[in-house]
């Protein structure tokens, strides 16, 4: 049954980025069609995030609060009728209804089913379980680009949306035969609104004052602020030095089958044998590599990317493990949801970042990456500091 469980939540989390990369190369044309200015597509296109953002703390209490299996499927049903909904869509206003839906309903996903594996995982076997399923995160983030665009091509974006929806529909049905629920809702299900509020705030500042999550966190805002550099950045500087767009592709490619073959290697073993800490440091050392490597310019990206993912490959197992068991059940919900919550917000601010750096140096060069890599680093004391070199 613990199997199924995981399997289940690995389901969900291939339909979950899927939807996330399929979305990639087919929102910002879909909007420009509806007439939308290129104000109005940056809206778009950011009211996902934004959305997906306030969503994750949120679904996390959800999860911790009525279980995980019944909001789950609410989620993944709701999911399928948002992206259904961008085909309905008649204007840029409609269309950014649609989007904030589509986030708000798709933040419980990953959220929820990480929160599964936490909860099905032997603590022995957690990087492990972990890596493969950051594998799968890889997996989507190689396929959903290409499958997009093609169904794009050739069928027309109503197919991109249908396919999601359907994806999300084979991961409900995952869910309902597979996963069994794996915590008992909270008594605090029917305490008053006011007092659950309270309840919840204080849980938030338990679990970010607590040493190893707080580590676990500032290395996924860390990183992901070096994601948000790399994604918003490396396509201007590549396309600046002439790159075609397949490679670029490629350069994407490269880091997401690195991080995939680390995930799935022995490396993750190390980490449930020896604890997070090594794992955690030296995959933020790779990262900020990356970034440097980057920084040398166009001609670098290949390398640069697989150094980066590389990092990503080491830190992403150990860190959503160091969540799992520096948690009970009934709060695991809630820890995961601030994981996810700053996982985006790390990702915006990169992007962010990436732009204010270009406009202060007003052309597009290899700064953002350099700026970016000294952020990264930061996080690396703290993992140092307050991670046990062995699983506390």
């Amino acid at each position: 049954m613990v199997d199924r469980s995981l399997w289940a939540a690995r389901v969900v989390t291939l339909a979950s980025f899927l939807d996330l990369f399929m979305q990639f190369p087919v929102v910002a044309p879909y909007a420009a069609t509806l007439g939308a200015s290129a104000v109005m597509v940056g809206a778009i296109v950011g009211m996902y995030s934004a959305a997906n953002l306030a969503g994750n703390v949120l679904s996390g209490a959800v999860l911790d609060r009525w279980g995980r299996r019944g909001p789950l499927l609410g989620g993944l049903a709701a999911t399928a009728a948002a992206v259904m909904l961008y085909v309905l869509a008649r204007s840029p206003g409609q269309l950014l209804g649609v989007r904030a839906f589509h986030g708000f309903a798709a933040a419980i996903l990953t959220v929820g089913a990480f929160t599964i594996m936490g909860d099905a995982a032997r603590a022995d076997h957690r990087a492990r379980v972990m890596g493969r399923s950051g594998a799968v995160i890889g997996a989507a983030a190689v396929l959903g680009p290409p499958l997009a665009g093609a169904l794009r091509d050739r069928v027309g974006f109503a197919a991109v949306f249908a396919t999601v929806a359907l994806l999300m529909l084979v991961a409900l049905a995952a869910v309902w035969w597979w996963a069994p629920e794996t915590a008992t809702p909270s008594p605090s299900a029917a305490e008053p609104p006011g007092q659950s509020r309270g309840r919840f705030s204080g849980l938030v500042l338990d679990l970010i004052r607590r040493p190893r999550l707080a580590a676990a966190y500032l290395a996924a805002l860390a990183y992901t602020v070096g994601l948000g550099v790399l994604v918003a950045h490396l396509a201007l500087l590549m396309e600046k030095a002439g790159a075609s767009g397949a490679r670029i592709g490629m350069a994407f490619g490269t880091f997401a089958l690195v991080a995939v073959v680390i995930m799935l290697s022995p490396l993750t073993h190390l980490s449930d044998r020896y604890g997070r800490r090594t794992p955690l440091a030296t995959g933020l050392a790779f990262v900020a590599g990356g970034l440097l490597v980057l920084a040398a310019g166009a001609g670098a990206a290949a390398p640069g990317m697989a150094v980066f993912g590389f990092g990503f490959g080491l830190l992403f197992p150990s860190a959503t493990a160091l969540v799992a068991e520096a948690t009970e059940r009934t709060e695991r919900g809630t820890a995961f949801g601030i994981f996810y919550a700053l996982y985006s917000l790390g990702a915006v601010a990169g992007a962010g970042l990436a732009g204010a750096v270009t406009q202060w140096q007003g052309q597009v060069t290899g700064l953002p990456f350099l700026a970016a890599a000294p952020a990264v680093l930061l996080a690396v004391p703290a993992v140092l500091l307050w991670v046990p070199q062995r699983k506390g």
